[in-house]
């Protein structure tokens, strides 16, 4: 009732209502089916389309479609903002939940079909004339379309449901210009409808089936607006690379640990990387201090104040850009962000490097690899830095790990037929008078002799001590639970007997990459080793490659007949350069080939729950395990070790 009395908030309320909420597209939650939940399922069948393995499925968020709005969208809306699905170098991005039809399956069939479409779909080159442009897409939907059903002959029934069923609810615009009219048309036709009679649309249609065609005929008016999107077709972008990459010498400062920035769960937002050189200057730009409406809008290459508020207002701000522009600043910023960015990754560059260490890195982009690339710079781990001690349950946990691995020790066995031994072989002495007796010959070796089993195993520790290490997860800090880990393996592994030596690594770009003993295989586990354990603090990134490269090497000049590195990591491979996103796990993926060819087996160990997206790529069946509780990971390492050491 105050409500009503209110009469401009109830007006403007209900207003705001009815105008903004005109979608193009009916929206079912009860039926909605999520992306999360299909994601494993979706990976596989799009490398079962012929998609690269490298490529990420991830949720995409809504952008802006220039399409022509309804005359109750413009009382409202500006632009709307579609989930559209598509497919770059990097990421396979599909909407985070699909609600179009009224039937759950039917929600869960678009998501198989949009995997199958953008597992074969093309890049489309854009063309100035926006009509032309629109036609060639048109011609791509439906080339891919053919190529999909050929791959996926199954899917044939389901996509033509899916046809009938968004033709159904495909807005009927009976106003819209006669070119948009004509293409609104020949786009219908690939949905199922009948071929039209109009003049312009049926000669879109035929342009649209032969290629062979020119598009020289058709212009775009003054004024004209694409198509609305079919959610049924994707597009197949190419992000290139950033051509203004930033240069080597910036971001040298160690980074800082903000592990209590929100998480985003909005998909992969629109990015770009621009140079701002106005926000530089030490001279303010003077504005007027009357009353004004303040408002986020895009970035703008002007001196003025730059806003560092708390988090969750940085959030709302990041929510209201429809494009999140990235740019170097001097100035250091408090509140920090967790934001999954659709972004060109930066250029590939810098020559060679001179130091002590230096490995090529590959550019999966050229498919070449870069040499003398990266520095790796190897010392022992200091005694000094954290006062961490493990506590009692941690010391019990050590214990029993321990007698776990002892079980492991290779036990003794019986080798028969020897010249010389500690008794008789009865089946050899028995064999012998036999072929004596039937051939005047016997052979002497009539003795059996025990002795323990020779695994003759060398495995090398590496422990990622990475800046996502100072995260906390159930109540304990990662770093802590490494470190625990480490104690455990390394009392493990003296326990039953193999060789073994541990390390850690951190990066900080190309130059940098540390990988440091905290014991060497020629070293007891000691006190010691354990102090070097406990003073292991948060590094910098996580340039995986190098430091695989380095150890595999080391590794390979072991005199053991099997040489193991064994990797506890707790995130994919990363660094605040170009080595990110697929660029970074296809480097560490080579680094993991090259080992193994020197006959170095390589395992991974994570306790990042997203690990499943990545880490099969990165090591292969059998190479990897993923503990899904932290703290759980010490008491899951016999396990994982007797499970190496089985194969």
């Amino acid at each position: 009732m105050l409500d009503f009395l209110e009469v401009e908030e109830f007006v403007g309320r209900h207003w705001h209502h009815w105008a903004s909420g005109a979608a193009s597209y009916p929206d079912h939650p009860e039926a909605a089916v999520r992306l999360e939940s299909l994601r494993p399922m979706l990976g596989v069948f799009f490398r079962a389309g012929g998609g690269e393995a490298g490529v990420d499925v991830a949720a995409i968020a809504g952008r802006s479609s220039s399409h022509r709005l309804s005359l109750r969208q413009r009382l409202g809306l500006d632009e709307e903002v579609l989930d559209q699905a598509r497919r770059d170098e990097e990421s396979l991005l599909l909407p985070p939940r699909i609600a179009l039809f009224s039937d759950a399956s039917l929600n869960r069939d678009l998501y198989l079909w949009l995997v199958a479409y953008l597992a074969v779909a093309r890049h489309v080159p854009v063309v100035e004339d926006p009509l032309q442009h629109d036609l060639l897409q048109l011609r791509e939907v439906s080339r891919a379309t053919r190529a999909a059903l050929a791959h996926f002959p199954g899917l044939a029934q389901r996509h033509a449901r899916l046809c009938r069923e968004l033709l159904a609810i495909r807005p009927q615009r009976k106003r819209l210009p006669a070119m948009e009219a004509a293409l609104e048309a020949a786009l219908c036709t690939q949905l199922g409808d009948p071929i039209p009679n109009e003049s312009w649309a049926e000669v879109m249609h035929d342009a649209i089936l032969d290629d062979a065609l020119p598009l020289d005929a058709f212009h775009a008016p003054r004024g004209y607006r694409p198509p609305l999107p079919v959610p049924l077709w994707g597009q197949a972008v190419t992000l290139g690379t950033n051509k203004e990459a930033r240069t080597e010498q910036e971001d040298d400062e160690a980074p800082v640990a903000g592990n209590d920035s929100p998480e985003d769960d909005h998909g992969k937002r629109k990015a770009d990387r621009r140079e701002q050189d106005q926000a530089d200057r030490d001279d303010s730009l003077m504005l007027n201090a009357s009353e004004k409406m303040l408002s986020w809008a895009e970035m703008v290459n002007l001196n003025r104040h730059v806003e560092d508020e708390d988090e969750d207002k940085a959030k709302q701000a990041a929510d209201q850009l429809d494009e999140i522009v990235l740019s170097p600043h001097r100035k250091k910023a408090a509140s920090k962000l967790k934001l999954d960015l659709d972004l060109a990754p930066d250029e590939v560059s810098g020559g060679r490097l001179r130091g002590r260490h230096t490995y090529p890195e590959w550019n999966h982009r050229k498919q070449v690899y870069m040499p003398d690339h990266c520095v790796v710079l190897s010392d022992i781990q200091s005694e000094e830095g954290e006062n961490w001690q493990p506590d009692e349950s941690t010391r019990r946990r050590i214990r029993r790990v321990r007698r776990e691995f002892e079980a492991l020790r290779p036990r003794r066995e019986i080798v028969r037929g020897q010249l010389d031994g500690s008794e008789l072989d009865m089946d050899a002495v028995i064999r012998s008078r036999c072929d004596l007796a039937a051939t005047g010959e016997a052979s002497d070796r009539l003795y059996q002799a025990s002795r323990t089993q020779a695994r003759d195993l060398a495995v090398s520790i590496l422990i990622d001590v990475s800046l996502s290490t100072e995260a906390w997860l159930e109540d304990r800090r990662v770093l802590d639970v490494a470190k625990e880990a480490l104690l455990v393996l390394g009392h493990g592994l003296a326990g039953c007997g193999d060789d073994y030596a541990i390390h850690s690594f951190t990066s900080h770009r190309r130059h940098r990459v540390w990988v440091n003993t905290l014991k060497s295989f020629d070293e007891p586990m000691g006190d010691r080793v354990s102090r070097r354990i406990a003073a292991l603090k948060p590094g910098h990134y996580t340039r995986m490659g190098p430091a695989i490269r380095h150890l595999s090497g080391e590794l390979a000049k072991r005199p053991n007949r099997h040489r193991l590195l064994l990797l506890l990591t707790d995130g994919k491979p990363n660094d605040t350069d170009y080595y990110e996103g697929r660029y970074g796990i296809e480097d560490t993926r080579k680094a993991v080939l090259e080992a193994r060819r020197e006959e170095v087996r390589v395992f991974g160990v994570t306790i990042d729950r997203e690990a499943g997206r990545y880490i099969p790529h990165l090591f292969g069946r059998g190479g990897y395990a993923i503990v899904q509780r932290p703290e759980h990971l010490a008491l899951a390492l016999p396990g994982i070790y007797r499970q190496i050491i089985a194969t």
